[in-house]
């Protein structure tokens, strides 16, 4: 199994290198001596110490200080890298898990998104207009109401297209993928594409 990862990771290709960077928060923490740090796998694009950029949804404006991928010191990260970022003049409390760090003006948080939904073929798995779902994307996750499109639901094994109002803002672009789970009881029903 090694081998084959090896075989695999060695003809892979990097991601996607655009001037649009987007790091979704998953940790969070301070360092004495160097401030807030914050984790994530940049999913797209590039980002330099000493880049101005912002925290999403909430707008945050900041600079990064310092780089690091695998505890190493880097002057930039490329994307699909796992990286920590030291960011300047931000306290850890304004942050959350799903955030999302990215250059200024280049993201608008949303509370909408329109989907193509696959549904798992189980009981469980069944969307019927209006029902309250769990979504994750990237490393948020928020509650949301559907929106059944041309149909009253989608049915277990099923596919189709679902419009959620989201609770919460998060920052997602076309062709991001997510996981849907019934909130009571806990299950994952299915997942799709924005």
């Amino acid at each position: 199994l090694s081998t084959k990862l090896n075989e695999m990771l060695k003809d892979s290709k990097p991601g996607m290198n655009s001037d649009i960077p987007r790091l979704p928060i998953d940790r969070i923490f301070s360092l004495k001596g160097f401030g807030t740090i914050v984790t994530g796998t940049l999913i797209e694009g590039g980002l330099s110490v000493g880049d101005q950029v912002e925290i999403l949804p909430a707008g945050i404006p900041t600079r990064i200080r310092g780089i690091q991928n695998h505890k190493k010191k880097q002057q930039s990260a490329d994307p699909g890298n796992r990286t920590a970022i030291n960011l300047v003049g931000v306290d850890v409390e304004q942050i959350s898990r799903g955030d999302v760090v990215c250059f200024p003006g280049q993201y608008t948080p949303t509370t909408m998104i329109d989907t193509a939904v696959d549904l798992l073929d189980n009981n469980l798995a069944q969307i019927k207009h209006d029902d309250r779902v769990k979504i994750f994307i990237g490393t948020a996750q928020t509650i949301a109401r559907a929106r059944v499109i041309g149909e009253k639901s989608l049915a277990p094994g099923k596919n189709g297209w679902v419009q959620f109002i989201l609770d919460n803002e998060i920052i997602a672009k076309k062709k991001d993928r997510f996981i849907i789970r019934k909130p009571s009881p806990a299950a994952t029903i299915g997942g799709g594409m924005v």
